[in-house]
């Protein structure tokens, strides 16, 4: 129990740590949440910074998922852990503490988590977006139905397995999925319902 504990919280904290807000501080003094969108993402960072910015960004972001589920796989063998813990990043990342629960929208640190956690369903979504990009025009929708149908791939692999379909593991994957697409759910209505908002 003190192992899951300290999971989880270490892998918060380590989402608390936007690499946006304190990268835009450290290099211009600025608030990222002051400009252009208002998110702390890298997209946003490079409006700001331009390609070396965003790069860093995404880079420290992904980072923080990576390293919640090393953590989590090296402190317990339970099998849902890493994905407990990876969501406690990804919810450090959006609703950081230190910053009144303003931060990003996630979606670096969970494909930095998922390298480890889930490195197939990765590889199936960044195919499913190879496919779908001709067809939706846009790096944003395309992510968000990659994403959205990732917990799809997580079942087809349970059945390829013949493993339940359903597992507490199965269960959060699903609810992480959940909590990065409210994250980004401005971005959801100005691309599949023209209801306006602004991206990342």
């Amino acid at each position: 129990m003190t192992q899951t504990i300290i999971a989880i919280t270490v892998a918060y904290l380590l989402g608390c740590f936007t690499t946006g807000y304190y990268l835009v501080r450290l290099l211009t003094g600025q608030d990222i949440r002051a400009t252009a969108s208002g998110n702390l993402g890298s997209r946003n960072v490079g409006r700001l910074l331009g390609t070396k910015g965003f790069i860093l960004t995404f880079l420290g972001d992904a980072g923080k998922g990576l390293l919640a589920v090393w953590l989590a796989r090296y402190l317990s063998p339970a099998p849902w852990l890493p994905c407990a813990a990876l969501l406690a990043a990804v919810a450090g990342h959006i609703w950081p503490v230190q910053l009144g629960l303003h931060g990003g929208k996630g979606f670096a640190t969970f494909a930095g988590g998922m390298i480890l956690l889930k490195p197939l369903v990765l590889l199936a979504g960044l195919g499913l977006c190879a496919v779908a990009y001709p067809f939706l025009r846009g790096t944003t929708k395309t992510g968000l139905v990659a994403l959205a149908c990732s917990p799809l791939f997580v079942v087809a692999g349970q059945l390829r397995r013949g493993a339940p379909i359903m597992s507490p593991a199965t269960a959060l994957y699903c609810l992480l999925v959940v909590v990065v697409l409210y994250a980004h759910r401005t971005n959801i209505r100005k691309e599949f319902f023209n209801r306006g908002g602004c991206l990342g």
